[in-house]
């Protein structure tokens, strides 16, 4: 397979090829309404573990796609199971591990089960949610190894990994590409393919600090990435740099499609990935939208440019995963 060597560029729809209305409106208010909110609360760690709470307030969210929710454990790890309607029970065409984003700090099977159930009613396949433990009661280790946890669950249950794919956001996006590695690393089959949508992929923020995307992020303050690097992904008072997957082993991971916005403050991030990826000659696609926020499919589902963001994840997940298992996995 050949690597992808440029970006793809999504300016907007219509005949403009601009933002849509809606996406301007939605940007708009994010940028005047929530990121100064976002900016005044302390980041301290008893707001961290006020921040899991997100998840709760997110059952208000109304979810429009129909779709079958059932509930799961991996071991210690609680899953989600998401089925549109006409996927079938069981695992037989494979399977979406689904990583949330949040920081390390928040999100969880409310805040992203809109999204969920787009995957799986375009994709065909049963959308697992994991819900792994995260700051600042869990290391970022910690929250990895939930999520091979799962993985390993459904290798155990039958399920082929040229069926599997993960797909994760923003911190979830670094679990993926964590989670492919140490798959890797633990002598696991690797994964069909690898989605990460505005991922966060290296957790040094030297180069990101002083890069103009600093000042363009319209969602959230930069500072409180410097707050939870420093809180759960240090050694001896530094940054990990074995935490970011863009320093690990790629030459180990599958196809890998990456999302991100032109403005955002984790743009770097995808694009250093996408290059590191094609020096190891791994098949990659980095695709990158203007005039959105960060992880616009998650916050902001049923906006066009998020349905086009989920026609992409499908086009890449029917292209790469094989929907065969190896035994008729219930």
């Amino acid at each position: 397979m050949s690597t992808i060597h440029l970006p793809y560029h999504h300016t907007g729809t219509g005949a403009r090829r601009q933002p849509s209305p809606r996406s301007r409106l939605a940007t708009h208010l994010v940028r005047e309404v929530v990121r100064p909110v976002l900016r005044r609360i302390p980041l301290s760690s008893a707001v961290f573990r006020a921040a899991g709470l997100v998840d709760l307030g997110a059952r208000l969210l109304p979810v429009r796609d129909a779709v079958r929710v059932e509930t799961a454990s991996a071991g210690n790890v609680r899953c989600e199971i998401v089925r549109a309607t006409g996927v079938a029970p069981g695992y037989q065409r494979g399977a979406m591990l689904y990583f949330h984003g949040g920081g390390f700090v928040a999100g969880g099977f409310h805040t992203h089960r809109r999204l969920a159930a787009m995957l799986s009613q375009q994709t065909g396949l049963p959308v697992v949610q994991v819900r792994y433990r995260y700051l600042p009661t869990a290391t970022v280790p910690e929250s990895v190894n939930d999520c091979l946890t799962v993985y390993r669950w459904l290798l155990e249950r039958g399920v082929a990994p040229e069926s599997v794919v993960f797909a994760g956001d923003s911190a979830g996006g670094l679990l993926v590409l964590n989670t492919a590695l140490s798959a890797s690393a633990a002598g696991l089959p690797a994964p069909a393919a690898v989605i990460a949508i505005s991922p966060w992929l290296d957790l040094d923020l030297t180069t990101k600090l002083a890069h103009r995307n600093a000042a363009t992020e319209a969602y959230l303050p930069t500072a409180a990435f410097t707050r939870i690097a420093e809180l759960g992904c240090t050694r001896d008072g530094r940054v990990d740099p074995a935490l970011s997957p863009v320093n690990g082993n790629l030459a180990t991971l599958p196809p890998t499609l990456l999302l991100c916005c032109d403005d955002e403050f984790l743009r770097l991030d995808s694009e250093v990935m996408a290059a590191r990826l094609r020096t190891a000659n791994i098949p990659c696609e980095l695709h990158i939208w203007h005039g959105q926020i960060h992880a616009f499919p998650v916050i902001f589902p049923y906006l066009p440019e998020s349905a086009e963001a989920v026609a992409v994840i499908t086009r890449f997940v029917r292209t790469h995963a094989q929907p065969l298992s190896l035994t008729a996995a219930a």
